[in-house]
């Protein structure tokens, strides 16, 4: 009775122990490839991380958008969050590069219904 006592203890150390561990260095989410158009929607999702809650919903629609192929509403998303006075040079600057990659997205993309 003491062995198996001993053996879920020595489990139970060895569980708390390995889920304190975490990997350096975790990679980012890689660039997704939308018809032949890689765009860079991880990014844009770190770039507004540490912004105004406001701005982090608005990135976030975009990033939705992206994600789901609805790229119409991604460019909406994006073209109103690239005229926002709030946003630092930075961050224009990679929700301009989305909003130009969103853009080739769409002109390479099938016509609705194929």
């Amino acid at each position: 009775m003491k062995a198996i006592t001993g053996i879920w203890a020595l489990l139970t150390i060895c569980l708390l122990a390995s889920g304190g561990c975490k990997r350096s260095g975790q990679a980012a989410p890689p660039i997704t490839d939308y018809y032949g158009v890689k765009v860079d929607w991880p990014k844009l999702d770190a770039e507004f991380v540490s912004s105004d809650p406001a701005l982090q919903t608005a990135a976030y629609k975009a990033k939705r958008n992206i994600f789901y192929e609805r790229f119409p509403e991604a460019l909406v998303a994006l073209e109103s969050l690239a005229g926002d006075p709030r946003l630092t040079e930075t961050q224009k600057k990679v929700v301009n590069d989305v909003l130009e990659q969103t853009k080739q997205v769409i002109a390479k993309a099938p016509p609705p219904g194929q």
